[in-house]
């Protein structure tokens, strides 16, 4: 009993050490030097595209930094926030029209509107692009606006009355005031009054853009029964998007194809917060979408949708509210992919790693093990919150990663975790006592045989 007691403490102490043992750059599969040009206490890197197309782990937890002795230095990763984009604001010029109806030439043609402003500009609409017509304005992007401008709503002033009233009004945007693309139908507008308090509604909400060589005309119609007070201006608003994080483009590779079915692969899975997926050719394509986390999970749908490429216009990205996303499958609906596959790409948050440098350099990134774990600190465990850096990581120097060496090679991408070591050695310690123990009754038991025999 003795040798077996020694015997599972020799293995366990084996595993232990195995397991616990300090990190080397050899442990990973690939590594980048870092160069770094101005002497500071901590650096920062953009995360190179290798980083995350061959990282074991999708969340980055086997990304390290070594010092030129080998050791790890202590190191962040953040997320990169984007700048935040102002609100922008832009006054319309104003033209009030006035409406005349111009006699058919055929029985069975629509009539025609004229509406025409002080300054000569005439536009003729035909009745059945307008349900009902009423009081008209034109209104354009100033003349030095160079700028385009994404628009979310028009938000109008007219003058104070003490009348209270309601009604509707219908946006349209034209290019060359003769062809006119309908906007906005029955937008309630209003201005109420009653005992002190008011109710105003002044705002019609126009998802479009507005361009000095594109869409720069809009014509703003109230139905005939809108007595609206003067209208004194009309103001483009351009809400400013929800602050979102910096994205890397991911590309995928062509996997699997039929004439009808397609699959698209990374090479590890990754946390995609959208997929674009882009024609080669012009045209639409009706097709089913689905996505999987890793080869042995079922598909699961993503969308049933339409792509396009028409007149250098294509669908917007699907979200994937970072599901971690090994492959996609295209499959067709009464179609064929066309000769030359749709460009499929994914994007994932971008991160910075901030590292502290410690010990002599070149200092190196390095990525790839499967048994590493998430070893990164917080940034305020990196930079005592006291210190100016810890509140501007942009005035942190940058180190620059230069080209890609061979490490451990990809054998670590499939590496097996400390805490797995240590089970799979336990495991083992188990099975060598039951093992033994066994072969030790055999043993007795063969002992009494013989006693008996004599």
């Amino acid at each position: 009993m003795k040798r077996i007691k020694a015997m599972v403490c020799s293995l366990l102490l084996v595993g232990s050490t195995s397991a616990f043992a300090a990190e080397s750059p050899r442990d990973y599969a690939t590594g980048m030097t870092l160069e770094t040009s101005s002497s500071s206490p901590w650096y920062r890197v953009a995360l190179p595209r290798e980083v995350y197309q061959h990282s074991a782990w999708p969340d980055l937890r086997d990304v390290r930094v070594f010092n030129q002795q080998g050791e790890r230095v202590p190191f962040s990763l953040i997320s990169k926030p984007t700048p935040p984009v102002a609100t922008d604001s832009v006054a319309l010029r104003l033209f009030p029209l006035a409406a005349s109806p111009i006699a058919a030439t055929e029985a069975s043609a629509p009539q025609t509107i004229r509406l025409k402003a002080a300054n000569g500009v005439e536009i003729n609409l035909q009745s059945d692009e307008v349900k009902s017509l009423g009081q008209s304005y034109l209104l354009t992007l100033p003349e030095s606006r160079e700028a385009s401008l994404h628009l979310t709503q028009l938000r109008l002033d007219w003058a104070d009355s003490n009348t209270s009233w309601q009604g509707k009004a219908a946006i349209y945007a034209s290019r060359d005031l003769s062809h006119w693309q309908h906007v906005q139908e029955n937008a309630p507008l209003m201005d109420l009054s009653r005992d002190g308090d008011r109710l105003k509604m002044n705002t019609v909400a126009a998802e479009l853009t507005l361009s000095p060589k594109g869409r720069r005309y809009l014509l703003l119609v109230l139905d005939p029964q809108t007595s609206m007070p003067e209208l004194k201006g009309v103001t483009a608003v351009a809400q400013s998007p929800e602050p979102v994080t910096e994205r890397i483009q991911l590309p995928a590779r062509v996997a699997y194809t039929t004439p009808s079915e397609a699959i698209w692969r990374w090479d590890q899975p990754q946390p995609l917060s959208t997929l674009s997926i882009t024609l080669m050719e012009e045209g639409v394509l009706p097709v089913d979408i689905a996505w999987r986390s890793d080869e042995k999970s079922a598909w699961r749908p993503l969308t049933k949708s339409v792509l396009f490429n028409v007149n250098d216009q294509t669908q917007e990205a699907f979200p994937l509210s970072e599901h971690v996303v090994e492959a996609i499958r295209i499959t067709t609906v009464d179609a064929h992919l066309p000769q030359t596959l749709p460009r499929v790409t994914g994007a994932r948050e971008a991160k910075v790693l901030v590292f502290n440098a410690q010990g002599k350099g070149p200092y190196m990134l390095a990525w790839g093990n499967k048994a590493a774990e998430n070893v990164a600190l917080s940034l305020n465990q990196l930079i005592p919150e006291s210190l100016p850096a810890s509140k501007n990581i942009d005035t942190l120097p940058w180190a620059q990663p230069l080209e890609a060496v061979k490490l451990g090679g990809d054998a670590r991408l499939q590496a097996v975790s400390a805490g797995e070591q240590q089970k799979l050695w336990i495991a083992l310690a188990v099975w060598a006592v039951l093992i033994v123990g066994v072969g030790a009754l055999l043993m007795v038991a063969w002992r009494i045989w013989r006693e008996a025999r004599r």
